[in-house]
């Protein structure tokens, strides 16, 4: 839940950035609030954002750049100090060599290395270009003493921002190339931005893409691209103005050069074709797209987070050429459209998520209640269970019930499905049914695993198995007759000789074999004595050196709960053995269910009354 927590947060605060990049009319305050917020996100605390200026010909901020943002600046790069600002720096060189191809690029601050007084200890910064387009047009700079201050999670959050300073920069510059010839495309990217922001579901969101993009550039059609399960394919999601239905008709694309959609995925270029029908070599086709008529065609990449993601293309149905302007246009409604189906994307697998979290959390109380509610209080004996999955469902289970015929006399089980997670708990239940039943129809513990064997095969298509421990304990004597397929022995304390032993294997597992022997065996627990009965979960639980708990410290465990006294309360033993592993794991993950089961006998006589 930690992780779902962070991913809803982040998404929060770059659609904060977004709206913030978006909505202010003057792009260096919005430069400035924007670095604030992802410098605060990314948990550092120092950064500065370079534009490039054609314009900017003398050496204060670098050649050809100008310090468009800065926040938290240490006292030795001052903006007001010229041994800092007073000349270019290597990130500047890179940015026009094209050496920052990255999506993020550790950089040595020459800045930082060439000043002197209080840096704040900075020497590295972490560096992303902004661009729009394949255009660079300004560098986001994030530092920090050293590269290991920058986690996955921050330099994913860089570049998420990075494309949405781009997209801000490219807009801001476009708004003026517009507003010189007069032309209201700029409202129309303003109303684009909040439009796209506020439609959370993915399908509606490509329909309106689809129509708004045609409605703006005059198409006859329009359509987004994306990529699915097959990588070979590219997959309509969206269209408008055509005569067919390629959505509903799912029709597929190469996503290979031999289409212009694979082309401008591959090289993140756009691509225009005047005419079609004049195009050589000529682009794939197909008797559906032929049907269209279409003439010319305009291709530009749905880009998110540096990967391609799927193409937006226009089509008209006579030969046409697009603008400078126009593909400017095309191609930053392209970025704002690909993260906004990102974001669509992030929202609709969230929503997946908590159903399936949801579904999960049933599962999990159909289980649980397949699991014994409360064990029994039986004169002269204590019970006691521990039940924990690795996932929110598992494959382990125990169970205890009373056997026909004569009283006293209750069916004890711990068992072991291979997998985990749903396909164990579903081969669980079967397998807990199928023992249960034959227990109880008066099947001595041989033939239960036995047939138990048999009908596992007949009725799992699947390659799972399991390990089963099964016993019939007679209360009265204390007599325990066990068939073991395959599963952890358990453990049997001797109180009298303060010595362990061991209820052996005396068959294979479950679920393996069409046919099994299997042996039965028969111990008898004494007063004071005391039966473990455990999963692999236990003894396979891991430190975070990667060292098992193992049987030497299970067995050490209970020895120094009888040291100089009797055996405490089965409750106790439980308890004690959870917290051991739980102090032994700390903070390491584990990948197994954990299951105890203890079974220790007070009195030598069993009252039947």
């Amino acid at each position: 839940m930690t992780d779902q927590s962070e991913l809803i947060a982040d998404l929060q605060t770059l659609n904060d950035i977004s709206r913030t990049l978006n909505q202010f009319a003057d792009v260096q305050s919005a430069l400035n609030t924007s670095l604030a917020r992802l410098i605060d996100l990314m948990g550092v605390e120092t950064g500065w954002i370079f534009v490039v200026d054609p314009a900017a010909t003398d050496r204060w901020g670098g050649r050809g750049f100008r310090l468009a943002a800065h926040h938290n600046l240490p006292p030795a790069m001052s903006v007001t100090n010229p041994d800092a600002w007073d000349k270019g720096c290597d990130c500047q060189k890179l940015c026009q060599a094209g050496a920052l191809v990255d999506a993020y690029n550790e950089v040595r601050c020459s800045r930082l290395s060439g000043v002197t007084g209080d840096r704040h200890g900075l020497a590295v910064h972490a560096t992303t270009p902004l661009r729009a387009g394949g255009r660079a047009l300004g560098i986001l700079n994030v530092a920090a003493p050293d590269w290991a201050s920058f986690t996955p999670r921050s330099l994913s959050l860089l570049t998420n921002v990075g494309n949405q300073m781009g997209i801000a920069l490219e807009r801001a510059r476009l708004f003026d190339a517009l507003q010189e010839q007069r032309i209201h495309e700029q409202a129309a990217l303003l109303d684009l931005s909040q439009q796209l922001l506020s439609r959370r579901d993915l399908d509606d969101l490509m329909a309106f893409i689809v129509e708004e993009v045609r409605r703006q550039l005059a198409a006859d059609a329009c359509a987004v691209l994306l990529t699915g399960p097959d990588p070979d394919y590219l997959h309509f999601r969206a269209a408008a103005g055509w005569l067919g239905d390629p959505v509903g008709g799912d029709y597929l694309v190469p996503a290979d050069d031999s289409t212009g959609s694979g082309q401008v995925m591959r090289t993140q270029q756009a691509l225009l074709i005047e005419d079609l029908q004049a195009q050589d070599p000529p682009l794939w086709t197909s008797e559906w797209l032929e049907r269209e008529g279409f003439r010319a065609a305009a291709m530009v990449p749905l880009v998110a987070d540096g990967q391609s993601i799927g193409a937006l293309i226009i089509d008209s149905r006579r030969p046409r050429r697009l603008t400078e302007l126009e593909v400017r246009f095309l191609r930053l409604m392209a970025n704002q459209a690909a993260l906004a189906i990102e974001t669509a994307r992030f929202h609709r697998e969230e929503l997946q998520r908590e159903r399936f979290d949801e579904e999960l959390a049933v599962a999990r109380k159909i289980q649980m209640s397949m699991l014994p509610a409360e064990l029994p209080r039986l004169p002269g004996w204590e019970f006691a269970a521990h039940f924990e999955a690795a996932h929110h469902i598992g494959g382990d289970f125990y169970d205890m019930f009373t056997l026909p015929g004569e009283p006293g006399r209750w069916g004890i089980v711990i068992a072991d499905v291979s997998d985990k997670g749903i396909p164990a708990a579903l081969f669980m239940a079967l397998s807990r049914t199928t023992i249960r039943n034959l227990a109880l129809r008066g099947r001595a513990p041989a033939e239960v695993l036995s047939w138990a064997n048999r009908y596992i095969q007949e009725d799992s298509q699947s390659d799972m198995f399991l390990s089963a421990f099964y016993a019939e304990l007679t209360l009265d004597t204390g007599q325990l007759v066990y068939a073991n397929a395959g599963h952890n022995p358990p453990l049997l304390w001797r109180q009298a000789e303060g010595t362990f032993s061991r209820l052996t294997l005396t068959s294979p597992l479950l679920g393996v074999l069409e046919e099994i022997n299997v042996a039965v065996r028969t111990v008898t627990l004494l007063p004071g004595d005391a039966l473990i009965l455990f999963t692999d979960g236990i003894t396979e639980a891991i430190d975070v050196d990667f060292e098992e708990f193992g049987d030497e410290r299970l067995e050490s465990a209970i020895r120094l709960l009888a040291v100089e006294q009797p055996l405490p309360s089965a409750d106790d033993v439980r308890t004690t053995i959870a917290d051991e592993v739980r102090r032994f794991s700390g903070s390491m993950v584990q990948y197994d269910d954990m299951t105890l089961l203890i079974v220790k006998r007070l009195e030598a006589i069993y009252d039947q009354q």
